[in-house]
């Protein structure tokens, strides 16, 4: 699957839907209408996830594909503010239709057709990932049974999202900032991937996940370390931190606004409130005085509108939302 570049009409298209207040309920609702050509005869359940898409079998079970589309909600929208976190990736994620593809097995997903029912333009022009539902396991850590949807979300959202917005930095190509950093990595002997079939764009999906995972701590159990140290050793914060800093570095970084909270199946946004400007859950002389103080300037959090100026429309929206926010 090919994933290309996004075209600029979808990235003004997703800063309108962003700035909306209102907040999809994740819920399992028929194919859309407008669904990618074949996915109606393939999928029979869909979630939209903040304009994503999560395409699921008849035969997943229905837990399954709702942790599912938690799961990636919470990579997208890690502050649960009910907007993604970095418009800029979440637009080029729009604009390929970035979807999770779900059947319960393997097996169902081999004898489904797929690969011939859903042209291959299709394919080429949207990023989609693979999730069965039989390694789909809500409950993670408690249960002692990796969840699968962890990795696979985070895949979609770093190969369909970071790597082809900002190629000088998360671009999979020899030469991007995480690419180096991996070749580093892999020469000290950290991570040493053993899937034949893994070529080098994907193994730095791979080390990504890898490396965000433990940062966030989903490695660090004494049942799972046996089960990824002949992959991966920097299983912890601080074993990235030490022996991997410029990955360390990369992922940490607040300008990428990459997660900061493992996804805990529990995604429960609110509103937001653009008027609130300190973020004090009232907009009120204080926000007011912001807007003045940052007249005619980019802003730190009082360009409302996102129009790259602090004017006369944020300032109306201040007044607008004047109050407790609801």
């Amino acid at each position: 699957m090919s994933p290309v570049h996004p075209r600029t009409a979808f990235m003004a298209c997703a800063l309108v839907i962003v700035s909306t207040s209102a907040i999809a309920e994740l819920v399992i609702e028929p194919v859309p209408t407008d669904a990618p050509q074949g996915f109606s005869q393939v999928f029979s359940k869909h979630v939209d996830v903040l304009g994503l898409h999560v395409y699921a079998s008849s035969n997943t079970h229905d837990n399954k594909v709702l942790h599912a589309a938690r799961t990636l909600a919470q990579w997208i929208d890690n502050d649960e503010d009910g907007q993604p976190d970095e418009p800029a990736v979440h637009a080029t994620m729009l604009s390929l239709h970035a979807s999770m593809i779900m059947w319960q097995t393997e097996n169902e997903f081999e004898q489904s057709g797929a690969e011939d029912i859903i042209p291959d333009e299709v394919f080429d022009s949207t990023v989609l990932q693979l999730l069965f539902g039989d390694e789909t396991r809500p409950g993670y850590p408690e249960n002692q049974n990796f969840d699968a949807s962890l990795e696979e979300c985070l895949h979609l959202v770093t190969f369909g999202g970071y790597a082809i917005t900002y190629p000088g930095t998360f671009g999979e190509f020899p030469g991007s900032a995480i690419a180096d950093a991996m070749d580093t990595n892999m020469a000290n002997g950290y991570f040493h991937y053993d899937d034949w079939t893994c070529d080098y764009p994907c193994l730095i999906t791979e080390y990504t996940y890898w490396g965000l995972t433990s940062i966030l701590g989903a490695q660090d159990y004494s049942w799972r370390i046996p089960e990824i140290i002949g992959e991966w050793e920097l299983y912890n914060l601080d074993l990235v931190n030490s022996f991997d800093p410029a990955l360390y570095s990369i992922l940490t970084d607040p300008q990428w606004k990459l997660a900061t909270v493992l996804p805990d199946d529990v995604y429960d946004p609110s509103a937001p409130c653009p008027g609130d400007v300190d973020g004090n859950s009232h907009v009120n002389v204080n926000d007011l005085l912001a807007i003045i103080s940052d007249w005619g300037q980019p802003g730190n959090g009082t360009d409302i509108d996102g129009s790259g100026s602090v004017d006369v429309n944020d300032l109306l929206v201040v007044i607008g939302a004047w109050g407790a926010c609801r």
